[in-house]
């Protein structure tokens, strides 16, 4: 048998059909082996004759053991793109700011409620149930808002020092409830993810492109929820036509997959999806912080946050469970110190022992993929200092040129060709601010990016105004840095 080897991604018009073994190569029935015609498609030379090829079809999975350097082989850059509050923001999520205020003031909380409650004509049943529980938290939101704290990281960060540990608990059990209860399917016009999705997707409408990986901060899970259904969805469609996509996409692989867009929140036993040594060429969405919650949860899984009435949606995050089960949420100082990533006897999260193994390989493969990236975005991010430690253990390795690029609403003043440094001058601005922590945490790296109207200059960064005109600008594949 020969062809061995050969990447599932190219199929060949002039010998006969492969068929694919249990390790996923194509098998070519031949017992003589044509000679080589000497064509590269994708890195890899065609064994056959062949003088026309059919156009590839990309069936790479997400567990296909491959090293680092086969990135490299793929002819294409790597990009991996950070996700902070401002990336959710059109979807109807608070920024930070605006999240403190909500769940510390209770007229801010009374008068989300009460719009939720006329907006959906429930009576002031989600009222009534959304106060009762924000009064159960009000010993930890008092030390919060009378401490004079300006995040909650600021606090719980204090508190966690002084044996706090069900406070903040209770903290995390507030994020869920805020950020769960206002569905963002109501008003799915208006999120900016839509488009994002949209451009994650190979050409095939199926599979996900490999060059793409993002990290998000974000403790809301409705990108992830958006790729989860829109894998399965797609792959719903493929399986009812006879082609090859539908004979290929077995059980296992979509489960990986499924794991792979969730940062492991499918299946958080299944690790298949985790690179051990070698890192996997595949999309995957990384959550460094974690989320409110796992796809199948017993407080607030997916279908309970974007499928499910008003009434039963708070009644879930409300309720029972929700006044005791904490949110798979990690603070900054929980997971990284100054000495990388910290010590499982002191993990936070005792009662939920499987989070630090999933937490310790999520981190894990994000600093691999951060390694060998060639673009490194950052959208709706606004750094504070208690990234500055994970962000030292993410960059640590990282060597040679990456084009950066910074997209953030304060950048629209900077979009009319001016002196290329020009955003140098302006100190409180997210381009100078990412331009300064990366020149702390990532000494080895070059650093280039594209001015307004000019090209490509060296120790700059590319600035866009938001997360739409990114999606539009700059998600075309990169070419991979010698």
């Amino acid at each position: 048998m020969y062809g061995r080897g050969i990447p599932r991604s190219v199929s060949y018009r002039k010998h006969k059909p492969p068929r694919l073994n249990r390790r996923g190569f194509f098998v070519f029935a031949s017992r003589k082996k044509p000679p080589s015609c000497g064509v590269v498609i994708r890195g890899a030379k065609c064994p056959g004759t062949c003088e026309d090829h059919v156009t590839k079809i990309e069936l790479l999975s997400f567990d296909q053991p491959t090293h680092r350097a086969r990135i490299g082989k793929m002819n294409m850059g790597k990009h991996v793109i950070f996700l902070g509050a401002g990336a959710s923001k059109g979807s109807g999520y608070p920024l930070a700011n605006e999240l403190r205020l909500l769940i510390s003031s209770s007229n801010e909380w009374d008068k989300a409620l009460t719009e939720y409650d006329t907006a959906h004509s429930c009576q002031g049943a989600v009222r009534n149930r959304g106060m009762s529980f924000w009064k159960s938290h009000s010993t930890a939101l008092q030390l919060f808002r009378e401490g004079g704290f300006s995040t909650l990281d600021d606090f719980c960060k204090l508190a966690g020092g002084f044996s706090f540990g069900e406070e903040i608990n209770g903290l995390r059990r507030l994020v869920r409830a805020a950020l769960g209860l206002f569905n963002p399917e109501e008003h799915f016009e208006r999120s900016e993810y839509y488009g994002f999705v949209q451009s994650l997707f190979n050409a095939d409408l199926v599979t996900l492109r490999q060059d793409v990986t993002v990290l998000t901060y974000n403790y809301d899970p409705y990108l992830e929820f958006l790729l989860y259904r829109a894998l399965d969805k797609r792959r719903k469609i493929t399986r009812k036509g006879k082609g090859i996509i539908a004979d290929l996409a077995d059980e296992s692989t979509h489960e990986n997959n499924l794991n792979a867009v969730t940062s492991g929140f499918f299946d958080p036993k299944n690790r298949n999806w985790v690179p051990k040594g070698t890192n996997r060429p595949g999309f995957c969405v990384l959550k460094l912080h974690g989320s409110i919650c796992q796809v199948t949860d017993e407080v607030s899984g997916f279908d309970t946050l974007f499928h499910q009435d008003a009434q039963t949606r708070a009644k879930a995050l409300f309720d029972g469970k929700a006044s005791t089960v904490p949110a798979p949420i990690l603070f900054p100082w929980e997971i990284m110190t100054g000495n990388g990533f910290i010590d499982e006897s002191q993990f936070s999260q005792q009662h939920n022992r499987q989070l630090y193994s999933l937490f310790r390989g999520i981190w894990n493969r994000a600093q691999m993929e951060i390694e060998v990236a060639d673009k490194i975005s950052f959208v709706g991010l606004s750094m504070h200092q208690f990234l500055n430690d994970g962000l030292k253990f993410l960059f640590g390795g990282k060597e040679g040129k990456a084009e950066i690029v910074v997209a953030n609403p304060d950048n629209r003043g900077f979009e009319e060709p001016r002196s290329p440094s020009y955003w140098e001058r302006q100190p409180h601005c997210s381009a100078y601010a990412m331009n300064e922590l990366l020149g702390n945490v990532a000494a080895k790296m070059i650093k280039f990016g594209k001015p307004p109207g000019r090209a490509i200059s060296p120790k700059h960064i590319t600035v866009v105004p938001d997360f739409g005109t990114f999606v539009k600008t700059q998600m075309k594949p990169c070419s991979p840095i010698p």
